[in-house]
């Protein structure tokens, strides 16, 4: 009980009044930059990062399981960061705004395109790829929300305790790579969706956070 207490005493609840109406504005902040998703997935496309050695990455439909969990990763990790850790909760805040927008820049002026394999098969992960693709069009990948979004997250939990840190990272990398094999991005997504996350989380976690990556 007394270890709780003092985590919770990191959290938003001891922060001050003016951390808590900042931490409210950062919560309407994320969901409305999040909304913005969806207004900007369509084509036309003016880019298309396919590589030569994107054609050698086969679908293995099991690593949908990873892909579809990012939102409860997202949700999970913000909801514990504002109880126990306000400022990684300021700072991954601030860093999911930054990385959303950054991307959306290049949706809106380069948008990219993924062309997806046609499946048929009736399994039941495959199934579910099905249902990513019926629910997501074919646009906004490049860079990878998914790979940056998740990389922020993996940063700021290994920088308050590596021992949930680590298993936090392991996850994380099967998100990124389910996004290969899924086929939802190419190479060139994933890599620079990890550049910016990790520019933007170094900035935030050193001024915000007062941490160091």
């Amino acid at each position: 009980m007394e270890w709780l207490n003092r985590q919770i005493k990191q959290g938003v609840i001891y922060s001050g009044w003016k951390s808590i109406v900042l931490s409210a504005v950062l919560v309407v902040a994320l969901y409305f930059t999040n909304e913005l998703y969806d207004v900007l997935n369509h084509g036309p496309n003016l880019i298309f990062m396919k590589s030569y050695l994107d054609n050698f990455i086969p679908v293995i439909p099991p690593f949908v399981i990873p892909y579809v969990s990012l939102n409860y990763f997202i949700y999970a990790s913000l909801v514990a960061f504002l109880i126990f850790r306000i400022r990684m909760f300021k700072s991954v805040a601030f860093s999911m705004i930054v990385v959303w927008f950054v991307s959306y820049a290049f949706y809106f002026f380069a948008q990219s395109f993924i062309v997806r394999p046609n499946l048929t098969g009736d399994d039941f992960f495959t199934k579910m790829i099905i249902s990513v693709y019926a629910n997501d069009h074919p646009y906004n990948d490049f860079p990878s929300l998914h790979t940056s979004l998740s990389t922020l997250m993996a940063f700021h939990w290994i920088r308050i305790d590596k021992r949930i840190g680590i298993p936090v990272a392991i996850w994380t990398a099967l998100i990124v790579a389910s996004t290969v094999f899924i086929k939802q991005h190419y190479i060139a997504d994933v890599v620079i969706g990890i550049a910016l996350s990790f520019a933007v989380s170094r900035i935030f976690l050193k001024y915000v956070a007062k941490e160091s990556i």
